[in-house]
């Protein structure tokens, strides 16, 4: 009878594993959704502002 109780801890365990993938694929959509949303709004302005800012970041 250990079998069962052995899958149901498993499943048990995994159920906070996907919650955690799934909030972090979430999180990743909707910052991609932001960037789509600034990107459509601004359009390249944005994109050579941030990429002059990373340039000058470096040095």
């Amino acid at each position: 009878m250990s079998a069962p109780s052995q899958i149901d801890t498993q499943d048990v365990a995994a159920q906070p594993s996907r919650l955690g993938v799934w909030l972090l694929a979430g999180g990743f959509g909707l910052l991609l959704l932001a960037g789509l949303l600034l990107w459509w709004r601004e359009g390249d302005r944005l994109f050579a502002d941030g990429l002059i800012a990373a340039l000058l970041a470096c040095f």
